[in-house]
């Protein structure tokens, strides 16, 4: 088998593997006996590693032959938006906070 062949089809269970799991973490909590925090903790994990499952698989972000100049752009735009995603959080949390009552 090709070697592209073979990353490509253990990147797509890979992928499988880790949308399932979240999707019976959703439908079965008692399965996993977890409660809501601990299962919204878990899927965003779930939802981290099958980010970097579809990076490494399906991008060839780490097979790059050339310039590393595309893994800096692309690390840079991970990190704003990580960035923009953790201060949204933050910024309705303080808001919800100084909105009580």
């Amino acid at each position: 088998m090709d070697k592209s062949l073979t990353s490509r089809v253990i990147g797509f269970l890979a992928s499988i593997v880790l949308t399932l799991t979240a999707f019976l973490i959703i439908i079965r909590p008692d399965f996993f006996h977890i409660g809501i925090k601990n299962a919204i903790t878990m899927i965003l994990g779930l939802a981290i590693l099958q980010s970097i499952v579809q990076s490494i698989f399906f991008l060839n972000i780490l097979s790059e032959k050339g310039t590393r100049w595309n893994l800096v752009v692309f690390a840079s735009t991970i990190s704003i938006i990580i960035i923009i995603i953790v201060f949204s959080i933050w910024i309705m949390d303080h808001l919800n906070y100084n909105m009580m009552m």
